[in-house]
């Protein structure tokens, strides 16, 4: 746990130094960003163990940034804020966050606080993989931070369920995905899932993205295994 990678996005440089230094004297590899693109620049190519979240950041809002992180990853995330709002608090709860510390703080809670996520996260065995603002796949354009996605130069229309099943396969193309595994990753509970409602999902997001739906190109079904992606028509 000491080896952990921890990323600390925080504007304020005086205190961001604090927590930094305070969390390599605990023997962790530390990251820093002192802005929302910064942080993106960083999870675009490193896999952090957890992060450190201000909400108040000159050129993001650190809600959205959590919603963008919760959109693709499961990686701990504490809110270190100086909102001590119970409605903000709620929404950073309801969107995922596993902790919320409001400033001032004692630094000694925040680690404390670092090291039980890390601990929790290393039972359940999280998969980390690159958080991303925008991706390109074959014909199309996802941002993920606003949720729109353009084939071409056109725009198409998708809800969120649809959004963030096709942003799954556009996150693992050209591999075979269970059924198993998009009820794992997009259903929050096994009532609200079935085959058929996995079939009408496919089905809408075929719609959405191909051609002719009749005879898919991106999404295939393979028999009896689930579906595959694949960029390239």
């Amino acid at each position: 746990m000491s080896s952990s990678k921890i990323l600390v996005i925080e504007d304020n440089g005086r205190l961001r130094r604090f927590i930094v230094t305070s969390l390599e004297k605990e023997g962790f590899s530390v990251l820093q960003a002192d802005s929302g693109q910064n942080a993106f620049s960083i999870l675009r190519t490193e896999l952090p163990d957890l992060i450190l979240l201000d909400l108040r950041l000159g050129d993001y809002d650190g809600i959205e940034i959590l919603k963008t992180i919760r959109r693709q990853d499961d990686v701990p995330v504490i809110i270190v804020s100086s909102i001590n709002n119970q409605d903000i608090k709620i929404d950073g709860f309801n969107i995922g966050c596993d902790d919320y510390i409001t400033k001032p703080f004692y630094i000694d809670e925040l680690i404390v606080r670092v090291k039980r996520l890390l601990v929790r996260s290393e039972k359940t065995g999280n998969i980390k993989a690159p958080i991303l603002e925008k991706i390109k796949s074959g014909p199309f354009s996802i941002d993920i931070n606003t949720q729109t996605v353009i084939k071409g130069k056109k725009p198409l229309q998708m809800r969120q369920k649809l959004f963030n099943l096709f942003l799954y396969f556009i996150k693992n193309p050209d591999i075979i995905i269970s059924y198993n595994q998009l009820y794992e990753k997009l259903w929050s509970s096994s009532a609200e899932f079935s085959e058929n409602s996995l079939y009408v999902h496919i089905r809408h997001l075929r719609a959405a993205i191909e051609d002719n739906p009749s005879k898919p190109v991106y999404i295939k079904t393979v028999k009896n295994a689930g579906y595959i992606y694949s960029p390239d028509e």
